[in-house]
């Protein structure tokens, strides 16, 4: 699933779209998305976790378009560095991932609950781009929860730094969220701590000590909750040991 205004699950239910009698999960604000086919249905009130406001974070102004010529006709190398981490051209798809071959940027979209574009991250594969510029962010990301979903239901959210970190713990069958840095402001994390009961944060070897400050903050707001490091970045582990740091 791909979204980012969330309350927390009610319900499954049957899906118009498709016909399935029980792959939409339903949530508290209204909204539902369907497992199954991808469908997602817009809530008739408010979310917990939606951004009043949504600003560029990198310009101060309204959230930038991503490049106007985005398909899913991804290049080789996107395909062959994806498919290093266990991710699928399946699954860009299926998270509405796209490419700008203008640009030679991989984008990743978050959406609120009137599909609009609240979120957007590029990740640059041009060559000679130096390491400190691979990404470019669209959006406030310290107001907009982010996040890729199991395919069942979890009370178990998982911060990590970017978004195929992201997509591989949701395949390991907890809640991906990126925080597209290595901190979250405080609002956010209150937010995140009113959905879920356990919150574990695992950030890059080098920023253990940021991810043992926000675990104590966590932990204050009531969390089961933990650091977790590991000498590589969560997207090189297979779902086996994934599951296995979840416990």
């Amino acid at each position: 699933m791909y979204g980012v205004a969330q309350s927390r699950y009610t319900h499954h239910g049957s899906c118009e779209n498709c016909g399935s009698k029980d792959n939409v999960a339903w949530y508290e604000s209204g909204s539902g998305y369907c497992f199954g086919c991808g469908w997602y249905y817009r809530g008739t009130s408010a979310s917990i976790s939606k951004a009043t406001s949504v600003t560029d974070g990198n310009n101060g102004g309204v959230v930038r378009s991503p490049p106007d010529d985005c398909d899913s006709s991804y290049p080789d190398k996107v395909i062959e560095w994806v498919g290093k981490y266990g991710v699928t051209v399946a699954d860009l798809i299926k998270h509405k991932v796209t490419w700008s071959n203008q640009r030679e940027q991989l984008i990743f979209r978050f959406f609120g609950e009137g599909q609009d574009l609240v979120l957007w991250q590029a990740r640059n594969f041009r060559d000679g781009t130096s390491h400190k510029d691979r990404f470019y962010t669209g959006g406030a990301p310290n107001e907009v929860i982010a996040a890729y979903y199991p395919e069942q239901i979890s009370d178990t959210a998982v911060i990590v730094e970017d978004c195929i970190s992201a997509m591989r713990v949701s395949q390991a069958g907890a809640v991906g969220i990126p925080c597209f840095s290595s901190t979250l402001s405080d609002k956010k994390l209150t937010l995140i701590a009113g959905l879920y009961d356990r919150i574990f944060f695992w950030l890059d070897y080098d920023k253990f000590k940021e991810s043992t400050k926000l675990t104590r903050k966590a932990g204050l707001l009531g969390c089961q909750t933990r650091s977790l490091c590991t000498v590589h970045d969560p997207k090189c582990y297979s779902e086996k040991i994934m599951m296995e740091m979840f416990v």
